[in-house]
């Protein structure tokens, strides 16, 4: 394997295997017993490990596996884990490294600091397994529709260096030396591109590839996202898509975790439609998975939601690439998700009851901060 420092860009010879889950509770049997089997190390990043059962069957992995001399290390966001949680506080206790990703701040910049959240979901194990997608470590989430990837291969050794950069960083501010010089670069692995996005009202990483990719696209852009507010630039340039003859599907939950963003999103959703976009809901429960597929080639799949506050102030991780088998799971994921979907209803909409038109008009406004 080379790796070439300046420009971060690595490439390899070794056969890589993938396995792609649109379901968390299969995903999670496949994660216990990978943890089960380590020899060298875990590394476990999340916004999310809840004190249920299913954390409960984490954390009881990781304590046997760092009882068997393994290295253990877990980085879980502080807002979306909580310092007062049982079972990771009982990995703490058994001596597993476990860092909170920046504790609430008090600032008079309250809001925007405060939604400065770890959002990434990293797992590495051996140099050799790893998991990038959209699913926490929780009961409630187990029957949600999820986008996850499972990469077995040298490919792996990338997500570890973006997990040791960001364990160092858990507790730095955004102007830190640390975040600038580990945040900077595009990590490229063959086809592949690994998009670390940090906090910033200007570079918003993940979103500027976004657009490069719907303005390059050809043929076809599908997003399938829970939370679908995308903001002025790229609602704009799927407006030029579809002038350019391209079809452009978006879908999303009929009933998302988040329901002050569905009354949101239907303004958005009404002016796509009628400049002849596919807008299509889930109907089997929330749809969590964050993916974006251009011409059925190229595709990302992300931590960060198709929003505002994904873009904008949260620390995400999206790889984005047009490897032929990642592309195959990913195109079969979205056509069993339309197959589960129906279609908007513009009459549906245009005739919703009076409460949820003033609503939508209060809160219209504020769509940036949700």
């Amino acid at each position: 394997m080379e790796y070439k420092r300046r420009k971060d860009i690595i490439t390899s010879d070794e056969h890589t295997c993938y396995k792609f889950y649109s379901f968390s509770s299969i995903w999670y049997d496949d994660v216990l017993n990978d943890i089960y089997h380590a020899k060298k190390y875990i590394y476990l990043e999340t916004f999310r490990i809840s004190n249920d059962n299913i954390g409960k069957q984490l954390c009881d992995a990781l304590i046997d596996s760092h009882e068997r001399g393994i290295k253990v290390r877990v980085l879980v966001d502080w807002w979306g884990t909580g310092t007062t949680n049982d079972y990771v506080q009982s990995m703490i206790k058994k001596g597993i490294e476990v860092r909170f990703f920046k504790k609430f701040i008090l600032s008079i910049f309250l809001f925007s600091r405060n939604h400065r959240r770890d959002h990434r979901k990293i797992i590495v194990i051996d140099d050799w397994i790893s998991y990038l997608g959209s699913a926490n470590f929780t009961a409630y989430s187990t029957k949600w529709r999820e986008a996850i990837l499972r990469i077995e291969g040298k490919m792996s050794t990338i997500c570890k260096k973006i997990f040791i950069d960001n364990f160092k960083i858990y507790n730095k501010d955004i102007t830190h030396p640390s975040i600038r010089k580990a945040f900077r670069r595009t990590i490229r692995y063959n086809d592949f591109f690994f998009i670390r996005e940090v906090p910033s009202i200007f570079s918003q990483r993940i979103k500027k590839n976004y657009i490069r990719l719907i303005q390059r696209s050809q043929e076809s852009i599908v997003i399938e996202t829970p939370y679908f507010l995308p903001g002025y630039r790229i609602y704009k340039e799927l407006i030029l898509a579809i002038k350019r003859g391209v079809k452009v599907k978006i879908i999303i939950p009929k009933t998302s975790d988040v329901k002050i963003v569905d009354y949101v999103r239907g303004t958005i959703l009404e002016k796509l439609h009628k400049k002849g976009a596919t807008i299509l809901y889930y109907k089997h429960g929330n749809l969590h998975a964050k993916l974006l597929s251009i011409d059925n080639v190229t595709f990302s799949i992300s931590s960060a939601n198709m929003d505002h506050r994904s873009f904008k102030y949260m620390f995400e991780i999206a790889l984005i690439g047009a490897d032929p088998d990642v592309n195959a799971l990913i195109n079969e994921h979205l056509l069993h998700t339309e197959l589960m979907s129906s279609e908007f209803d513009i009459q549906l909409w245009e005739n919703r009851p009076l409460f949820k038109r003033l609503l939508s008009f209060i809160i219209t406004p504020f769509s940036h901060l949700l």
